[in-house]
């Protein structure tokens, strides 16, 4: 994310998705749910590593859906999912619970805008 300001990103770059796959809003949309049925459960397993501060495995866990996240366009996600994991990399368990709140409410946003 470090060539784009942090104001420039978009909840959903719908652009990325027509750049990769083509303008079928059928299949864009199969693919942003996809990666919501995937974001939910991985947003599970790292409240419960958050729970059992396995920092490391945290960091796994933010990097493999950051590359989904990017994937769709959900370039905040990416984004929230990039800061978690430098947070896991040091440890600083405030700032993983901030980075987890705002993944959260960010994942809310690509649902809605998926939805709509």
């Amino acid at each position: 994310m470090h060539n784009k300001e942090l104001s420039d990103l978009k909840t959903v770059n719908q652009q990325v998705m027509i750049d990769l796959i083509g303008d079928d809003k059928a299949e864009i949309a199969h693919f942003q749910q996809q990666f919501l049925r995937q974001a939910k459960t991985s947003l599970q397993h790292i409240a419960q590593l958050y729970r059992q501060e396995q920092f490391n495995k945290i960091k796994d866990e933010a990097h493999f859906l950051k590359t989904s996240a990017k994937a769709i366009g959900a370039e905040l996600c990416a984004y929230h999912l990039q800061t978690l994991e430098y947070a896991s990399l040091a440890q600083d368990k405030i700032k993983c619970k901030q980075h987890i709140h705002s993944l959260s409410n960010e994942l809310k946003q690509v649902y809605l805008s998926a939805s709509g």
